[in-house]
């Protein structure tokens, strides 16, 4: 059952700036521990509220700073024009692996969709992953609409997964040549039992509990229901709030983090204590 986590990475700010050195220290984290890889400029990045800068900035300092791991590159803007334009800077920056979540805001028709990602898929010789989270773009992708993309682009290589919902989720399984990832920490276990390829999760920057689902642990089933627990601490704080605060609180061991995220997103209020977190997670 043993399969790939890769961390949906935050986006480090100080003082509403890149933060180069904690980017260093969780690229420290994510190689010593044995993540798969690494998405770049993620939704749990908060990848809508950068700057074209900002996000191009973040992409190359985090292919500068990796340290062997898989690499993926969010690319999706607002603007198709500006998702392709960000995914060749991707590919000159030397990523091979880039990430689109379907266009956002407007509420698109799948025809749409399947536009979209004709237009990325024939824009580029890279592997393409598809990343549905209709909680977030407001449109779900369905298995259908993938269906018939892949069809006609062997460059869609995979999709994560975020939908909530395991009825769809063993839908995408059956698409032929499909990698499946699951973007839900808390259907983890149950995704991989399915035939999952692995995990794409958002606590993982902070903890090992999902990276220890994956790699098979007999302990699996008490992990998976310490992050049921923590998924539902975790969503009454602000995202990306509440990760960056963990992060930095719980590896780069802060005493009390400030500043940590980028305008108009602002320090956890009443962050909780060390006793309500350590329960939940593993960090060895």
């Amino acid at each position: 059952m043993a399969g790939k986590l890769i961390i949906p990475m935050i986006t480090p700010f100080r003082n509403n700036h890149l933060d180069r050195d904690a980017l260093d220290a969780f690229m420290v984290y994510a190689a010593k521990n044995g993540f798969s890889g690494l998405f770049a400029g993620s939704s749990t990045g908060g990848m809508a509220s950068l700057s074209f800068e900002q996000h191009q900035e973040f992409l190359q300092w985090a292919l500068e700073l990796n340290h062997g791991l898989e690499m993926f590159a969010g690319i999706t803007r607002s603007s198709l024009v500006e998702t392709i334009e960000m995914g060749r800077i991707a590919a000159d920056l030397g990523y091979e692996k880039i990430v689109a979540i379907n266009p956002y805001y407007h509420k698109y028709s799948q025809d749409s969709i399947v536009r979209f990602y004709d237009s990325i898929l024939d824009a580029f010789d890279l592997d393409v992953y598809a990343y549905n989270n209709p909680s977030l773009s407001g449109t779900e992708i369905l298995p259908q609409t993938v269906s018939r993309i892949r069809k006609e682009h062997d460059n869609l290589k995979g999709i994560k997964d975020s939908g909530n919902n395991l009825e769809k989720f063993s839908e995408f399984l059956k698409i032929p040549g499909l990698t499946v990832y699951q973007g839900k920490d808390a259907l983890l276990l149950d995704s991989m039992k399915m035939g999952a390829s692995g995990g794409v999760c958002s606590s993982a920057n902070f903890c090992l509990n999902t990276l220890k689902i994956v790699q098979g642990s007999p302990d699996a089933s008490s992990i998976q229901e310490k992050t049921v627990h923590l998924m539902e601490f975790v969503a009454r704080y602000e995202t990306p709030g509440i990760q960056n605060y963990l992060f930095r609180k719980l590896i780069m061991k802060e005493k009390s983090p400030r500043h940590y995220v980028n305008m108009p997103f602002g320090d956890v209020t009443d962050p909780p204590s060390d006793e309500q977190v350590l329960d939940l997670v593993l960090l060895k």
